[in-house]
């Protein structure tokens, strides 16, 4: 098992900073480096189905169904990034989708299979699909551990929303 240390250098040399999220579970490392550590796999990689502007999008409308002012803060400044960069929006029909998609899946989870036709329909394949759906559970996730936590967004949480 890796210690604590160790795990949050890790974070902050990839990630410019370590976030409260991973932090404020000091007394769990294991927690603390999977948690990462599918963060990585499921958002920060590089050739995954989703862009990173759809994925920021769903972190966001995710966060916003659930109240969590944590994940809202980053991502939103995330989202913010990811629009300057590429200096343009999505596409309408997608943007939709996705946040249709999001809702559902974070406030009636049981339905969010209707949606699937909907969701091809608007341009997207069988792997945006199955992506979109672990992007918005990851959120749930994430917004559930720092409601849980009651964390507050930490000074310069800029530097980790890249």
């Amino acid at each position: 098992m890796k210690k604590l240390e160790d795990i949050l250098a890790t974070i902050e040399k990839e990630r410019g900073g370590v976030a409260t999220i991973h932090s404020a579970f000091e007394a769990f490392p294991p927690g603390v480096e999977a948690h990462y550590q599918f963060y990585q796999q499921i958002f920060l990689g590089e050739h995954l189905p989703l862009s990173r502007l759809e994925r920021e999008w769903l972190a966001v409308k995710v966060s916003i169904a659930n109240e969590c002012p944590y994940c809202m803060g980053h991502h939103q400044e995330a989202l913010r990034l990811q629009q300057e960069k590429i200096g343009l929006e999505m596409e309408e029909l997608r943007r939709d989708a996705l946040s249709e998609l999001a809702l559902k899946l974070t406030t009636e989870p049981f339905k969010a299979h209707i949606l699937k036709e909907k969701f091809l329909n608007a341009g997207f394949q069988e792997a945006h699909w199955q992506h979109a759906v672990f992007v918005i559970s990851y959120f749930n996730f994430a917004n559930r551990l720092a409601h849980s936590m009651q964390l507050d967004l930490e000074p310069e949480f800029e530097n980790t929303c890249s």
